[in-house]
């Protein structure tokens, strides 16, 4: 069977700094796709970017068609470091890739992020054997009043901490980060945030762990995460049909 993989396609409006998830990237059977989350009338989605601003790609300039390629569509394959580069072994082993590795691998190993740049690719939330998974970068980090050492304090102690907050102003799903001792590190990005909010909602406890910190890095950067959540097996179809918050993976 051939391997399903997908990716996220984010934009972030520059002004209000939120970020929507507008489309997805998937390879199956040899085939790339694209298509945007023109389906969803949920938040922080195609629709809801476009009212705040987004324009289509030129690209992909069809709200609603499929695009397919045998080949990594070029407006996202130039988001790739190039193999002609002097340092490429150095940036594969950077990102603990192998010289086998595939672009979308890659891809979503580097994000696909462009310096100044709005889009990123991020992974999805997909339901694998009635677990909910995904690893994420903490959003917000530079906004919060963080301690000097605080990456000291996270790599002494790494224990991570998801707390609700309903009255959040701008998200009511709004999902803050904390470490053990109560430092607040930023937000759960805001396009996973209804799907995990609904499940913490409902009494599951997701597992959270810190995947990796740079803090020498830009803040975007500074602190990967890992989650996974069990599923209620009386939610897993209607959460695997939530398309695109939840994928399933069989």
């Amino acid at each position: 069977m051939n391997k399903h993989e997908s990716l996220w396609l984010v934009w972030q409006n520059v002004n209000t700094r939120l970020f929507y998830h507008v489309g997805t990237l998937s390879f199956y059977d040899s085939q790339y796709t694209f298509q945007y989350t023109y389906r969803s009338n949920g938040p922080q989605k195609i629709n809801d970017a476009i009212k705040n601003g987004y324009l289509l790609h030129p690209m992909f300039p069809d709200l609603k068609k499929e695009y397919k390629s045998k080949n990594l569509f070029g407006a996202f394959k130039r988001r790739l470091p190039s193999e002609i580069r002097v340092d490429f072994k150095e940036i594969l082993s950077d990102l603990s890739l192998s010289e086998g590795y595939s672009e979308m691998e890659l891809l979503e190993r580097t994000r696909g992020k462009l310096g100044g740049d709005q889009y990123s690719f991020e992974k999805p939330l997909k339901i694998i054997d009635g677990i909910l998974k995904t690893s994420f970068y903490i959003n917000g980090m530079s906004y919060q009043d963080l301690p000097q050492n605080w990456f000291e304090v996270l790599k002494s102690n790494k224990k991570v901490i998801l707390k609700l907050e309903p009255e959040n102003p701008v998200d009511e799903n709004a999902i803050a980060i904390y470490t053990g001792f109560n430092i607040k590190l930023g937000y759960v990005p805001r396009f996973y945030a209804s799907g995990i909010s609904a499940l913490m909602n409902n009494g599951m406890s997701p597992k959270i762990s810190v995947n990796y910190i740079n803090e020498s890095s830009t803040s975007s950067w500074w602190v990967k995460l890992d989650f996974e959540c069990e599923v209620p097996e009386i939610n897993k179809i209607n959460l695997s049909q939530m398309d695109p918050i939840f994928e399933s993976v069989v």
